[in-house]
């Protein structure tokens, strides 16, 4: 009746030697500041060493559904978090204020939240940003994709290449490079003529792999692209107000292109590649526009294309 008993006391050894295994993983996995493509910590005003993993995993579980979410980028703050929302497969991202007592357990919520002026400077203090010169006055076009999701990636190589075979300088700002500081820095530069954008958005905010760059800050740009460069943003309802008005009256875009609605990841960014191309290739920027729309994307997605400069690209 005892006959299973042999092996297992025989095997001591591999017993042992599991255990062990899986006492280091889960160390392993507690040493970790970031969650497996769920929950990501970006650089914030206090140090993540203050926190625990699982700290931060509960508070943000108890006031959202992390599964509902592409991804979940966390910024910590002294008394409350900042949670900035990526839909699962639209080009949104909305943010959330958690407001926590002094024993870091939640009091409320601010839906809709809308980073301050003294929120940005903090954060910029953070990571070292002390100002915007363009690092390269040579450089003519901006490609920015910060997320690591292969169609974003993909179109934004394809317009990379594109721009390169015309004979433009284009600095690539992919993934990691996709920084709040270089994109602010770069959009300063004086021969820019393009600027390619795909990641996510809502009307008063666009998001770097880092945090995010509000309307205000495109609206204190005012007058530096004079009416010569053309952005063309994969981005969900940017054609909005503020970020509408700021692109184009404040900032004074040539030609601006965003979502009015929730724009899907795939055929957005197909019809937006497809626009930006045909613009460098010198086709009428409108017309190219509304062709690679009717062409490549859904019915679903709403885009809005204006601007107060010339029609054709880098005139």
């Amino acid at each position: 009746m005892n006959h299973h008993l042999g092996p297992i006391k025989a095997d001591h050894k591999s017993i042992f030697f599991q255990l062990f295994v899986l006492f280091f993983v889960a160390g392993l996995l507690q040493s970790l500041p970031a969650y497996a493509g769920e929950i990501k910590v970006l650089s914030s005003p206090v140090s993540i060493r203050a926190w625990t993993p699982n700290q931060i995993q509960e508070i943000v579980g108890s006031v959202i559904d992390v599964n509902s979410y592409r991804e979940v980028r966390v910024q910590i703050f002294p008394k409350y978090l900042v949670l900035q929302l990526l839909q699962e497969a639209y080009h949104r991202v909305d943010f959330l204020r958690v407001n926590l007592d002094q024993h870091q357990q939640v009091k409320s919520i601010q839906a809709n939240y809308a980073y301050s002026a003294d929120e940005i400077k903090s954060l910029d203090i953070q990571m070292g940003i002390k100002d915007n010169a363009c690092p390269d006055p040579e450089v003519q076009f901006i490609a920015f994709a910060p997320n690591d999701e292969p169609t974003e990636q993909g179109v934004t190589l394809d317009v990379i290449q594109a721009a390169q075979a015309k004979g433009y300088k284009v600095v690539s700002l992919l993934k990691e490079k996709a920084t709040r500081a270089n994109y602010l820095a770069y959009m300063a530069c004086p021969k820019l003529v393009g600027n390619f954008y795909d990641g996510d958005s809502n009307p008063q905010s666009f998001i770097t792999v880092d945090g995010v760059i509000n309307a205000t800050e495109i609206s204190a740009m005012k007058g530096l692209f004079g009416f010569h460069v053309t952005n063309i943003w994969v981005a969900c309802e940017a054609f909005n107000d503020p970020m509408l008005s700021s692109v184009t009256k404040d900032a004074q875009a040539q030609k601006y292109a965003a979502g009015i609605n929730d724009l899907l990841v795939g055929p957005s960014d197909q019809a937006a590649a497809c626009a930006m191309k045909a613009a460098i290739a010198g086709q009428p920027m409108t017309q190219a526009f509304q062709d690679c729309y009717r062409q490549l994307d859904s019915a679903n997605d709403k885009w809005g294309f204006g601007g107060q400069g010339s029609d054709i690209f880098a005139h």
